[in-house]
């Protein structure tokens, strides 16, 4: 008999061992319900199978020892960090048992008690295994064999985890079930479900882990391409658009007053959105290229053919800066065309606000770009066609659903300045038609990256006054506002003060977050006329600053930005096809930042780029699901699996096909399962 989805989703709290107290432990961890328990895979595993003598142990190697506790020490590093240190003898020797940073072991790991620990032997005046992994033995007997290592939260600890994982799989396992059709699991030699969940959790050996892995990550991306499919066909089939009418005149006049003739790229954007808006059903499109591809115009394309038609559009952006630079490009584009365009912002006049809303709610505006202000209740539509949204990482998913909810049956575009990658797009956005612009309207760029050591400041900002003296503008951007004792990043106001001292007071400005909206108009207005050489900021021109004639950028604690940030400021220098340097400064701690570092070094392309930040951080921090509502997806090295996420689109949309809801008996047990995870669809 199989479990009913009522069990596995009671409350965690209720299941023998937890409670209240622990429940709170499990939430931080995203556990709430039993079968959040049992998808709480393991993010890696020890090979205890072979318990080792000290007297045997090599330096290098990972090992499993047990013995008894004989001394125990704490101390303080020269930097005041807290060294726990233990001494086990197991018989035939003794070796320290090490930990960094984890003082409170002290009232946890006392002497005589008997200890398994697991970790890298080194040497350092004395035999060590390094902030090693242990498992008091109160009675029980060790957790031995290959042995799964859990995310742990509060006073959680690896046996409890294993001691309750293994009680529901004893009590539940063998009516768990399967959904995943028999036809498609041996097309793709997948083992079934209760196999692989026994096996992701407690392996008898490497290739059983390898199996119960595959099946999972499959099982992942094919119920979430299923969920993708049926969105899809509810749009296609079920879901009445606009169907707007225009004319080839409209397009013609629309085209003569651009600065420049459009790439092919934006050409075919341009139709397909003719395409999309002539149609019965809603236009669900994204709409990616890189800074200074020209992504604007589409937009603006896109307001004015609704406007034509008596609907109003609504483009949402991130800042504040960029709505107002957004807004005055629109402005320009559309003037000729007896259209009213607004701006929304929260940093504006109370009085003109409310202009701005009557003109909305009225009609008497036809295209109104703002931020989040553009969310309020009392911002109100007579006729929202087309909701466009730029940035979309920037922005929630609810936050982007209470915008499009606004109109009844709007279109919807959103555009990214941040590719995505391909692996990234099949998953997150499988329901959306995606457009690509690669080409640049002003030609391609010549950014020559640099990375220096801190040691080299000297010599960069030497480098900034020569080219200033030659008529360049350029920029200088810092992680954040003022000094701060606990950090050593570098301050924008003090390197304010440093470059006024370098280039004279006349030739720099300074420009940050906590500015008011008229004081940041001022600053970018003055940089954008020339009058001003160096503008010095921080992360807040990462978008929405367009200064054709910059040509220089230097980042300092670049280390402390991430990949497609350091991408996007770049991207504001080279506009006008002049060559153009970016100087990276940094001395990176971590890994992470090296390789981050060094694909800016030799990487320009964005959409390679995009999929290097992907290896680096994993596409579980890409864009940062959890922050902004994508999709929590399993085994989340999804880069390394695009084969097999192809395949399991391929066979979501194939079944789809022959049986578009799900309701044949053969997939009962499949429509189930996937109304659990996604109940909304």
């Amino acid at each position: 008999m199989q479990v009913g989805n009522k069990i596995l989703t009671e409350d965690i709290r209720f299941l023998k061992g937890v409670g209240p107290k622990r429940a709170i432990d499990f939430s931080r961890i995203g556990v709430r319900t039993i079968r959040d328990l049992i998808y709480l895979f393991p993010h890696r595993y020890e090979d205890r199978r072979w318990i080792q003598n000290i007297s045997n142990l090599k330096i290098n190697q990972v090992s499993t020892v047990r013995g008894r506790v004989v001394v125990t020490s704490l101390r303080r590093s020269r930097r005041g960090m807290g060294i726990f240190e233990a001494a086990v003898d197991d018989g035939t020797g003794i070796v320290l048992a090490t930990w960094f940073n984890q003082s409170y072991l002290k009232d946890v790991i006392k002497k005589d008690v008997d200890i398994l620990v697991y970790g890298k032997i080194d040497y350092y005046k004395k035999l060590r295994i390094i902030s090693s992994d242990y498992e008091i033995i109160d009675g029980d007997e060790p957790d031995l064999g290959i042995v799964s290592v859990y995310p742990l939260s509060g006073k959680l600890n690896q046996k409890i985890m294993r001691k309750l994982i293994k009680g529901i799989l004893d009590e539940f396992l063998s009516g768990l079930g399967e959904f995943i059709p028999y036809d498609i699991r041996m097309r793709f030699g997948l083992i079934n479900r209760v196999k692989a969940m026994r096996n992701i959790h407690f392996p008898q050996d490497e290739n059983i882990i390898y199996q119960a892995r595959k099946r999972f990550a499959f099982e992942e991306i094919f119920l979430l391409q299923l969920a993708i499919g049926i969105k899809r066909l509810k749009r296609k089939y079920f879901s009445k658009g606009i169907s707007h009418k225009f004319d080839f005149d409209l397009k013609k006049r629309f085209k003569d007053v651009l600065p420049f003739e459009l790439t092919s790229d934006q050409d075919k954007v341009l139709e397909r959105i003719e395409k999309d808006m002539s149609s019965s059903q809603p236009m669900n499109r994204l709409v990616q290229g890189e800074v200074g591809t020209g992504k604007t115009i589409v937009a603006s394309y896109g307001a004015l053919l609704t406007a034509s038609g008596g609907y109003q559009a609504a483009l949402m952006v991130p800042t504040e800066v960029l709505a107002q630079q957004q807004y005055i490009k629109i402005s320009e584009m559309l003037s000729g065309f007896n259209v009213e365009v607004g701006l929304l912002i929260s940093g504006m006049d109370k009085q003109y606000k409310q202009e701005i809303k009557e003109g909305l709610s009225k009609g008497e505006i036809s295209v109104v770009v703002g931020t989040h202000a553009l969310l309020q209740e009392d911002v109100e539509f007579r006729n929202l066609g087309l909701v466009v949204i730029d940035e979309q990482h920037k922005f929630g998913v609810k936050q982007r659903e209470v915008l499009k909810q606004k109109g009844k049956i709007a279109d919807y575009l959103i555009m990214t300045a941040t590719p995505i990658p391909r692996t990234l797009a099949l998953t997150l956005f499988g329901d959306m038609d995606i457009s690509t612009i690669k080409e640049h309207p002003r030609g391609e760029r010549n950014i020559n990256t640099y990375w220096v050591s801190d040691e080299k400041r000297g010599n960069v900002y030497g480098f900034l006054r020569d080219m200033v003296k030659k008529g360049a503008q350029g920029f200088i951007v810092c992680p954040c506002i003022e000094d701060n004792p606990k950090n050593e990043n570098k301050a924008v106001e003090k390197i304010y003060k440093e470059a006024k001292e370098l280039l004279g007071t006349e030739e720099v400005l300074l420009l940050h977050g906590r500015m008011s909206s008229e004081n940041k108009k001022d600053i970018i207005e003055k940089f954008q006329k020339g009058n001003v050489k160096v503008l010095v900021s921080t992360i807040v021109i990462e978008v929405g600053i367009d200064i054709p004639d910059a040509s220089i950028m230097i980042i300092e604690d670049a280390n402390r930005f991430g990949l497609s940030q350091l991408h996007q400021l770049r991207g504001r220098i080279g506009r006008s096809g002049q060559d153009a340097y970016c100087v990276l400064i940094a001395d990176p701690k971590t890994e992470e930042a090296t390789k981050r570092l060094d694909a800016m070094v030799n990487i320009d392309d964005g959409f390679t780029m995009s999929e290097e930040d992907l290896k680096i951080r994993g596409s579980g921090e890409f864009f940062g699901f959890k922050q902004h509502g994508f999709t929590d997806i399993k085994f989340q090295n999804i880069s390394g699996q695009i084969d097999l996420l192809e395949q399991a689109q391929q066979e979501a949309f194939q079944l789809l096909g022959k049986d578009p809801s799900l309701k044949t008996p053969v997939n009962k047990e499949l429509r189930k399962e996937l109304n659990c995870r996604f109940p909304q669809i």
